[in-house]
């Protein structure tokens, strides 16, 4: 009986030991598996940040306070030409009702609020849709506000602004080179660039 007992613990203790020699090995193993797509994801995002920060994106105020108008600009601080889709972007000529814009009465603790509306775009993106700026250059619109869109009674006097969103594509490329399948894919193409902006806070005068 004393070694039918030893033998049953010795096989038992046998097989526990290769369980855990076996569970070693494939953790091993399995951790020596590279993620390539994890990887890859920490690469595009790194590459977006690094794309996008050299956008620089700035909003003033020109002309007279009444009516109020605001010129939107992106400036590329690229070494080569970048296309940019202008919706949801400074560019777009609908930014001020997409909540691009905030408006800062002077003293208040927050931004007034402006209704916002959403878009349903016709995909592809047409060639009005895309916007080139070269190296070094720089692309304007002038936006009016208005009422009642933007509640101008609570806006009388100083104002503080700012312009933020997320740009939707960028390709480092002209326009007529940008490939037709990532316009078909705008906004969720593996060959476009993605990423936010936001522009310096100013004070205007209404």
């Amino acid at each position: 009986m004393g070694v039918h007992r030893s033998s049953s613990s010795r096989s038992i203790l046998v097989l526990l030991l290769a369980t855990v020699f076996l569970i070693f090995y494939w953790y091993k193993v399995d951790s020596s598996i590279p993620a390539p797509v994890a990887v890859k994801a920490v690469k595009m995002s790194s590459d977006s940040a690094d794309v996008t920060s050299k956008l620089k994106v700035t909003v003033r105020q020109v002309g007279t306070p009444s009516p109020p108008k605001l010129a939107l600009a992106v400036t590329n601080k690229h070494s080569g030409p970048v296309t940019v889709l202008s919706w949801n972007s400074p560019l777009d000529p609908l930014a001020v009702q997409l909540g691009l814009i905030s408006l800062t009465p002077a003293g208040s603790d927050g931004p007034v609020q402006i209704p916002t509306i959403q878009v349903r775009r016709r995909m592809p993106p047409g060639p009005e849709s895309l916007v080139t700026i070269g190296a070094g250059q720089t692309k304007e619109q002038q936006l009016e506000l208005k009422a009642p869109m933007v509640p101008l009674d609570e806006l009388r006097g100083r104002a503080s602004v700012v312009c933020k969103g997320e740009w939707m594509s960028i390709w480092l490329a002209e326009t007529n080179t940008v490939p037709k399948d990532s316009l078909e894919n705008a906004g969720a193409s593996e060959d476009a660039f993605r990423g936010p902006f936001q522009s310096e806070t100013v004070d205007i005068e209404l």
